[in-house]
């Protein structure tokens, strides 16, 4: 979880209505310095006795900063007139959310001061509860509190201007005059349109900070016309909900003396942190509200939906959608497609087993879909690597039924996600096709996916919901639409181990007497979850589509697809500018890769080459090779060498030491292992010392780092393995993680020493 706190090369983003050119955005500018002005005279004049308090306990005299005190005001439409209403905001009542969030905040050291030394917007986002967008405007205010307890107001107006369009300005603010043992009181006030759909717009109330707070209040004030859906987690209190004359609903929430929440690494907020989600939107009392639109009435505090409901409405939806699909033709030419092209390369696919039959389906719909170049966006196309996807359930499961495969969809949460008895709404949940006769998922995140592979926000999840979704109906009802999907029972999906996500790294090092730079010679094997971010980065788009469609029988190349075609032609010489200028960039990409994984100065990188792509699940590993010269390991020590070999792992998971006492269990991203097969040429004319002492094992439960070494002639052969057998541990195991991880940074440290004969 990435620090809530200002950062300092960030700006911040002002988001304004379009402002006309000329005199009239002089009048605008006007106006906004005027209401801008009211607003702070208002904030600064709350009556809440927490933002006078100027004392921090002496348990938080060594924490950089302290929040001694955070207060939020919300309203959406309210009739009754909050301190802030109308002060320059849209004059229009209807649909909008208008929002101040105020801190005040102890700066104790250099890196508090460093840190609010300019207003950043992310902090903002991170402390306020929704998402702004383009048609939002905001107004800040800036107050320091001296330890004399004088008080000295930054002019907010004075912000500079970082981009100035019609439609959207970006400032940043410097903060002067801060020193440690100051407080920065500050606010942000932001007024968003809401649209008139009836769809939820979320908000979130977070009881955490790595900082901690001292006071933290929320109160809200929603009009008549809204309903509200909300869970709290995690510890976090219930809302006090109340309603007041006007049958508005009003919110309110409070906490005191809140600790600072336990290292960010390897935690779950949604499972770990408390934090209260409301889903605000228009209530309805229209036709078939109750029994099919599942909108909620006005007025209406729904806590803790059941979460089979959100399922069965995720269901409809998906109902909807299949249907619509399926009333084209266009999933059954899929399929028919691909049985044509199969058998252009001697392939029967109505005839093959049900799984290959599926996996054969899925790389045609993957070529055709989403490999294929798009004319209208040739950047895209070639950079479709960067591009993810939602796991395309729908779209799968109609070409599966096209190929008269038996197929549904399952549901799950996400492993790092809110639990499946936990969920909000629809976007809580994720999903995936599969085969029903072998429980075998079938799922596209990102075009490097292959059939059969388990999502990594799935893997492990046990309780899920499976979903059967028919094609046929007489009439489109509300009420047809629900039954054409059946909810039941879903099934446990595995996990993966860490020996299938695996990143191994085989090393020929050659040491040149007189050089510091060590000749290298690397192949990369990398399995699993492992994959994605090596695959993006340096496969080609070209070479990808051009290995995919001779596999499903297609016989033109690109750029022949492209020539002989009346309406394409004229893209060839952009498309092969556009290809030749991507290879040339694979090359600097290959060259950053190198450099960040060993963490040195990484020189003459040449004969680079793709081994596997590891996009098909008959070849699921992803391999590539390359040379190059790796500096920063070796020093002269006289006539003798010294090679720093522990640092070839580069720079392992350090612990820090206010993260070696945890009571939060681990969530990590997945069961992993990383290994080094090392062959080290001993120079001619040299021997070597210290192979013994690079020999280390520590292994437990959760883990493991071992290390190997022995002298062959003149070849030293050193392996080196750490992995992580699980995707989550207990707290009760911190300590073991801590023997092997500790092992393994104990053994940077680890060196050989080459003496001249």
């Amino acid at each position: 979880m990435k620090k809530m706190a200002l950062r300092l090369t960030v700006c911040l983003l002002l988001f304004v209505s379009a402002i006309p050119k000329g005199s009239a955005q002089s009048k605008s500018e006007e106006k906004y310095r005027k209401e801008s002005e009211k607003i702070r005279n208002e904030v600064w004049a709350w009556d809440k006795p927490e933002f006078n308090n100027t004392a921090v306990p002496d348990k938080y005299s060594n924490t950089s900063q302290v929040v001694i005190a955070h207060h939020t005001e919300l309203v959406a439409d309210s009739r009754s007139k909050l301190i802030f209403y109308g002060l320059g905001f849209n004059s229009e009542k209807a649909q909008t959310l208008t929002e101040i969030v105020r801190e005040r905040v102890k700066v104790n050291d250099k890196s508090a001061v460093e840190e609010f030394s300019e207003l950043s917007f992310t902090r903002f986002e991170a402390k306020s509860g929704f998402l702004r967008n383009n048609r939002s405007t905001t107004y800040v205010g800036v107050r320091i509190v001296k330890p004399d307890k004088s008080v000295k107001e930054v002019n907010a107006d004075d912000m500079v201007l970082t981009l100035d369009s019609d439609n959207e300005k970006k400032a940043k603010l410097a903060i002067p005059d801060l020193l440690p043992g100051d407080i920065i009181d500050y606010f942000i006030a932001t007024e968003q349109k809401m649209s008139d759909d009836y769809a939820p717009k979320q908000y979130n109330i977070l009881l955490f900070d790595e900082s901690p707070v001292l006071h933290y209040s929320f109160h809200g004030q929603l009009g008549k016309k809204y309903a509200i859906d909300y869970r709290s987690y995690n510890g976090a209190p219930d809302l006090t909900v109340t309603k007041n004359k006007d049958k508005e609903v009003i919110i309110d929430v409070e906490k005191k003396d809140m600790p600072p929440y336990e290292s960010s690494l390897w935690i779950s907020p949604q499972r770990q942190l408390p934090l209260i989600r409301m889903n605000i939107s228009l209530g309805y009392r229209g036709f078939m509200s109750d029994k099919y639109l599942g909108a909620a009435k006005p007025g209406e505090v729904n806590k803790d939906i059941d979460t089979d409901e959100i399922v069965k409405d995720l269901a409809k939806d998906y109902s909807q959608d299949f249907l619509y699909r399926y009333s084209k033709s266009e999933y059954d030419d899929i399929a028919d497609d691909a049985h044509k092209k199969g058998q252009s390369v001697g392939l029967n696919i109505k005839d093959m087993p049900e799984d290959e039959k599926a996996a054969y389906l899925y790389y045609y719909a993957r070529f055709v879909r989403l490999l294929a170049l798009e004319p209208g966006n040739v950047k895209r196309s070639i950079n479709i690597g960067d591009y993810t996807f939602n796991g395309f359930p729908i779209l799968i499961n109609c070409i599966l039924k096209g190929g008269d495969i038996d197929a549904g969809i399952v549901v799950a949460s996400p492993r790092l996600g809110f639990r499946m008895n936990e969920v909000l709404d629809a976007d809580d949940l994720v999903s995936a096709a599969y085969l029903k006769n072998s429980k075998k998922i079938i799922h596209i995140g990102s075009i490097y996916d292959h059939p059969f592979m388990i999502p990594q926000s799935m893997s492990g999840e046990k309780d899920t919901r499976t979903m059967e979704l028919k094609k046929k109906i007489l009439m489109l009802t509300p009420a047809s639409t629900t039954r054409l999907a059946s909810v039941g029972g879903g099934f446990a999906l595995p996990s993966t181990n860490a020996a299938q996500n695996t990143h191994l790294e085989e090393l020929k090092i050659n040491l040149n007497p007189g050089e510091t730079k060590l000749s290298v010679q690397r192949t990369a094997t990398l399995t699993g979850y492992y994959k994605h971010s090596w695959q993006r980065k340096l496969i080609l788009y070209e070479d990808y589509y051009e290995q995919e469609r001779k596999l499903v029988g297609e016989k033109e190349t690109m750029l022949e697809a492209l020539a002989g075609n009346q309406k394409t032609s004229w893209m060839v010489e952009n498309v092969k500018r556009a290809l030749a200028d991507a290879r040339k960039k694979q090359m600097e990409e290959c060259i950053d890769e190198a450099k960040s994984w060993f963490e040195q100065e990484v020189t003459d990188l040449k004969d680079f080459k793709i081994e596997s792509m590891g996009v098909r699940h008959t070849d699921p590993d992803f391999v590539f090779s390359e040379s190059f010269l790796l500096d920063g390991l070796v020093k002269k020590a006289g006539s003798n060498i010294i090679f720093e070999i522990g640092k070839i792992q580069g720079q392992p998971l350090a612990i820090k030491d206010n993260q070696r006492k945890r009571e939060q269990d681990v969530y990590m991203p997945y069961a992993r292992s990383i290994g080094y097969d090392l062959r080290i040429q001993i120079p001619e004319g040299y021997s070597v010392e210290g192979v013994d002492a690079l020999k280390k094992s520590v292994e437990n439960e959760t883990g493991y780092f071992k290390t190997e070494a022995r002298v062959e002639g003149q070849v030293i052969t050193v392996t080196v393995k750490k992995g992580y057998f699980h995707n989550f541990e207990p707290a009760s195991n911190w300590d073991k993680m801590l023997a092997f991880m500790d092992a393994s940074n104990e053994w940077e440290n680890a060196k050989l020493l080459f003496k001249k004969n």
